[in-house]
């Protein structure tokens, strides 16, 4: 898309719609990029395994398919087709049909019946491509690959939508074949063949009970656990598989320690502090050991953008409920709720007092852990907690553990042995935690109240200001706050809701316990399988 830079300054035009979105202090990328590092080639939609199978099936089948025919060079246009079509039957299977995890598509709206059957193309079912289809970036399609993925599909260079299937894909491909060809009649019908087919939703409940994700096929448990980790891989980080392997081992270490099932959040938790129910400690590995300090990074930096985010929500709020449109006057009212006393902080004491406090408990990682252990330092999950419930309540007071929260993070980010490669991700621009550090640190011997409004000012408002400029496309703003001669000013009517975005942990647990690499409960927790126990 070609844009017209301006020539002169220029009004931009009124806002016509409520703005939304996930990023607006453009923070978010530098999260994904530590769960690119901690857990690579899955996504927080990639929980099933069958539709891994599925998609190898299809290239590989429609290669077979051509091969049969005598097609030497396959025409995009049936590749096309006949993806949509499998597609359409997997989707429309799970539309009838309760499943526990998300699927693409199955909100499309199915078009009308013609002597009682279906078109099977994503033109007739509303459905675009880029958004809803298992190929699509947002689904399995990147998971899918070699060189990022998990290595079942690689492209085809210079054919655009043309994949080649790996031996490992391969293997997934016929594993689902042979469950297939259970209904020989739908199976020479409606899937083996080129041409143009139509189905009954008779047809999609029947296939469903052979492809749906909620059953795996013992040959693909084994294919697909080969190609999630490795035992061998363990405590590399040169390779996508080794950090992979690395954190599931992590993961397994905890549930192994605990030697009960657990929830994911309990579990991510026990990541990183290497604790049992009953509150005592259990070693860990050292193969491990480095892998522990990214994971509690991954999860510092979490509390970071939580903080950031919610503050901006905060100032919003203090605009659209009191009238508030000076950051001075917004950091008086912060510091008549600031209670130092509830994080464990003494009373009085400037911005370089309370970082030192909070640094003399967190020398280095494993000294922050056993400090939060120990109830030195609070805990920075009970920190996120904290403030998504006083948000939830929109409690005027929910800015107070945004701050400490940060000051929280500062600390981590000073701990000598903290990770270099996790807390320098997203440098200047997307404030890593070492910049953070640095700007807090370098505010010197300042009052509280000082220090929140710099954090408003600096690391809120004009952090969300550049952010809305360098995504400014010449149609689209993305500000939710303008500065008047009045003072701040809300572009919106109600304030934003920043979530947590998943770190990806609950999927490698689902495809795990779906490759029989741990057990899952009825409750959706997760425990040690009784066949590696």
């Amino acid at each position: 898309m070609n844009i017209e830079l301006p020539q002169k300054p220029f009004f931009l035009p009124p806002l016509d719609r409520e703005n939304s979105g996930v990023d607006f202090l453009g923070l978010r990328q530098a999260n994904l990029d530590m769960m690119g590092e901690m857990i690579p080639s899955i996504n927080n939609v990639t929980s099933y395994i069958r539709p891994f199978s599925l998609l190898s099936w299809i290239y590989w089948k429609f290669h077979d398919l051509c091969k049969e025919d005598g097609i030497e060079e396959a025409n995009s246009d049936d590749l096309k087709f006949f993806r949509e079509r499998m597609e359409v039957l997997f989707t429309w299977g799970a539309s009838l049909h309760e499943t526990s995890e998300r699927i693409p598509g199955v909100s499309a709206t199915p078009p009308p019946d013609k002597d009682g059957v279906k078109p099977l193309t994503f033109d007739a079912w509303g459905r675009v491509q880029s958004s809803t289809s298992l190929i699509a970036a947002l689904w399995y399609g990147p998971a899918s690959k070699t060189v990022t993925g998990l290595g079942f599909l690689s492209p085809v260079p210079g054919r655009g939508g043309f994949f080649r299937v790996s031996s490992a894909g391969v293997a997934l491909a016929k594993a689902l074949d042979k469950k297939l060809r259970e209904d020989n009649e739908r199976y020479s019908s409606l899937l083996a063949t080129l041409d143009p087919v139509e189905a009954r939703e008779s047809d999609a409940i029947a296939l469903w009970a052979l492809w749906s994700p909620e059953t795996v096929e013992h040959e693909e448990m084994a294919i697909f656990s080969d190609a999630l980790t490795s035992e061998e891989a363990i405590g590399s980080t040169d390779t996508l598989l080794g950090k992979r392997s690395t954190t599931f081992a992590l993961a397994r270490h905890h549930l192994q320690q605990v030697g009960a099932a657990q929830s994911i959040p309990e579990i991510r938790r026990g990541m990183c502090f290497s604790v049992h129910p009953d509150g005592s400690t259990y070693v860990v590995p050292n193969s491990l050991e480095e892998c522990r300090r990214k994971w509690l990074a991954l999860q510092m930096r979490q509390l970071q953008r939580l903080s950031l985010e919610s503050l901006l929500s905060w100032c919003e709020d203090q605009i659209l409920r009191y009238d508030l449109v000076d950051p001075s006057a917004m950091a008086a009212r912060f510091k008549t709720s600031w209670t130092p006393a509830d994080y464990g902080l003494g009373e009085d004491q400037t911005l370089e007092n309370q970082i030192q406090e909070l640094d003399a408990k967190s020398r280095c990682v494993e000294e922050f852990i056993a400090s939060v252990n120990t109830n030195a330092l609070p805990d920075p999950f009970s920190v996120m907690a904290e403030i998504t419930e006083k948000f939830r309540q929109r409690d005027p007071e929910f800015a107070t553990p945004c701050f400490f929260g940060l000051l929280l993070c500062a600390a981590f980010a000073g701990a000598e042995n903290a990770p270099p490669n996790m807390i320098q991700l997203g440098t200047a621009p997307r404030l890593s935690l070492s910049v953070l550090r640095n700007r807090l640190t370098g505010l010197g011997d300042v009052t509280v109240a000082e220090a929140f409004e710099y954090i408003v000012e600096a690391m809120v408002i004009s952090q969300h200001f550049s952010t809305a400029v360098n995504r400014f496309d010449g149609r689209n703003q993305r500000l939710r706050l303008s500065i008047e001669e009045t003072g701040l000013t809300a572009l919106v009517s109600s304030p934003w809701q920043p979530t947590v975005t998943e770190d990806r942990l609950g999927t490698l647990l689902s495809l795990a316990a779906q490759s029989d690499l741990i057990a899952t409960t009825d409750d959706g927790e997760y425990r040690i399988s009784p066949r590696v126990a």
